[in-house]
């Protein structure tokens, strides 16, 4: 009983560790930047008391009462979160007579509560709590327009004016997307594909040392990506250097400038990450397959038909869950990876994918907390909708090639 009980605490804890952080990204990016800047997350779903500048009615002509509404002059900039809840104060900021020196005045702040009058251009200016106010003057006048701090038990409020400035207003998110999609894509078909043609040869071909080039190709499993990094960057240099040349003996590249051929690319990304997620998906893959009803393909060899045929019309239908376990896998990956595409990716700001783009906007909006979280919700959309997709495959296709070999 205490087991079960452990067991239903540790699994509440990490949903709770996973489910708490997206909740304040999703909720912090639906805010408006003072909000955001001045409190926590868990205070956008009760009202909050938050601080706001408005500015008096500007009026051309002379009146000696003027009545209008507070919230009314705040809503004029603040369309996209239009502020509404209940007036606290107001913080009075002027100078007034020093009664400690005849004839000179200080500075005085103090804050103006509900139904208390305050000197506003020489006018009694009283609001009350709804946003209402009167301002009124003992002669009939035209004053200027007075900017005031006023204080607001705000009731929440949502908008999703932070995505639409990080996708419409600033090119960079959606450069970075469709960068992110022309390595994630290739990057998971080519290895599948190359990986469902190995997974088959080493489950039901025969050939002189199968069985030590497959544990060779699992054991590149514990091999460090870090490891790896600076041979490929010799051999994407060495190739970048070779192809230049190429380039300016069989062109007149040289009158355009042009023969320098890139080292980094999203070539580079597609190969270094297919040999990054090939033995992983050989592996799996080869479990899977190697469990398939051997009677199935006895009776479609004694029907004519060819390794091409039965890996085509047989071994690919049936391997589905496993092909869809092991897309997600790469596909997540690929789509997160920073440090791959930091080090073999292109280096062009229009080229950029999306999770250097991210790290970037840390210097490009600094402390707007709302267009960050947006652009950090944006890039987990795209993974999610594809988990989800394709769930029902996952923990079929993942457990048959755990358990099953051959």
């Amino acid at each position: 009983m205490i087991s079960k009980t452990l067991k239903h605490v540790v699994l509440a804890l990490i949903v709770f560790i996973w489910v708490v952080p997206f909740v304040a990204l999703v909720t912090t990016s639906l805010r408006s930047e003072v909000a955001s800047k001045t409190s926590g997350f868990w205070t956008a779903f009760t009202p909050t008391e938050l601080g706001h500048r408005f500015r008096t009615p500007a009026v051309d002509e002379e009146f000696t009462v003027l009545t209008g509404n507070i919230f009314d002059q705040i809503n004029i900039e603040e369309e996209a979160f239009p502020v509404s809840g209940e007036i606290q104060s107001i913080l009075f900021k002027g100078r007034v007579p020093d009664p400690e020196n005849e004839g000179k005045t200080k500075l005085l702040r103090q804050l103006i509560f509900v139904g208390e009058p305050m000197d506003v251009r020489g006018g009694e200016f009283v609001f009350e709590s709804n946003g209402d106010f009167t301002w009124t003057f003992d002669e009939a006048t035209a004053p200027r327009s007075k900017a005031l701090d006023v204080f607001i038990n705000q009731d929440p409020v949502f908008g999703t004016e932070a995505y639409v400035e990080v996708l419409f207003e600033n090119d960079h998110v959606p450069n970075a997307l469709i960068s992110s999609f022309i390595v994630t894509i290739p990057a998971t078909i080519i290895p599948i594909t190359i990986a469902a043609f190995a997974a088959y040869a080493f489950a039901w071909m025969s050939f002189p040392g199968r069985d030590w080039l497959f544990v060779i190709v699992v054991s590149l499993m514990v091999v460090p990506t870090q490891l790896a990094f600076l041979p490929i960057l010799q051999g994407f240099s060495s190739m970048a250097a070779w192809g230049s040349n190429i380039n300016a003996w069989l062109t007149d590249c040289e009158a355009t400038r042009s023969c320098q051929l890139p080292s980094k690319s999203f070539a580079s990304l597609w190969v270094t990450h297919t040999a990054f997620g090939l033995p992983l998906a050989i592996y799996l893959l080869r479990n899977y397959i190697v469990g398939l009803p051997k009677e199935l393909l006895e009776s479609a060899r004694i029907d004519g038909a060819n390794h091409l045929q039965i890996f085509v019309k047989l071994i690919v239908p049936l391997s589905v869950p496993a092909l869809a376990s092991f897309s997600i896998f790469q596909f997540l990956w690929v789509w997160n990876d920073l440090i791959v595409a930091l080090y073999i990716g292109p280096a062009d700001g229009d080229d950029l994918v999306f999770p250097i783009r991210l790290e970037k906007q840390l210097g490009t909006f600094k402390d707007q907390l709302h267009l960050l979280n947006a652009s950090a919700v944006i890039s987990m959309i795209v993974p999610v909708i594809v988990f989800l997709s394709m769930q029902r495959y996952f923990i079929r296709g993942l457990l048959a090639g755990s358990v099953k070999g051959g």
